[in-house]
């Protein structure tokens, strides 16, 4: 493991920090790959979509623990502008600001888009 802790609200211009992401899986492609396709794949869309259901039913509660979830679990992989964007919209719906969140969903789901396209540049994991 990684000596360093992920901690939030780090390195927001890195979409992703391969290098600590190998380090915390032995370089072991496969784990690695497995992580990132799982997180841009089924989690980002689920997410997305509960969050959007959240908006919709004007449910914070939901949200903010969407969110919560979606921060911890893209620190986790070192995806640090989704990871940050997540405390951004965690924040947002604790102070039940629905619209806020409404206004930035398409920043939300660029994140996912350019992790995706990230992933796919990287010759380590094509």
């Amino acid at each position: 493991m990684d000596p360093v802790s992920a901690k939030v609200d780090e390195r927001q211009d890195i979409v992703l920090d391969l290098d600590r992401l190998k380090r915390n899986c032995n370089n072991n492609r496969t784990i690695i790959v497995e992580l990132l396709n799982h997180l841009y794949q089924k989690s980002g869309p689920k997410w997305i979509g509960a969050i959007e259901e959240g908006i919709k039913s004007e449910n914070s509660k939901e949200i903010r623990e969407v969110c919560h979830g979606m921060k911890g679990a893209s620190a986790t992989v070192f995806a640090w502008r989704i990871s940050n964007l997540a405390l951004e919209f965690e924040s947002l719906a604790r102070d039940e600001n629905i619209q806020g969140l409404s206004d930035r969903m398409g920043e939300l789901k660029n994140a996912f888009v350019e992790l995706e396209k990230w992933i796919k540049a990287q010759p380590d994991l094509a």
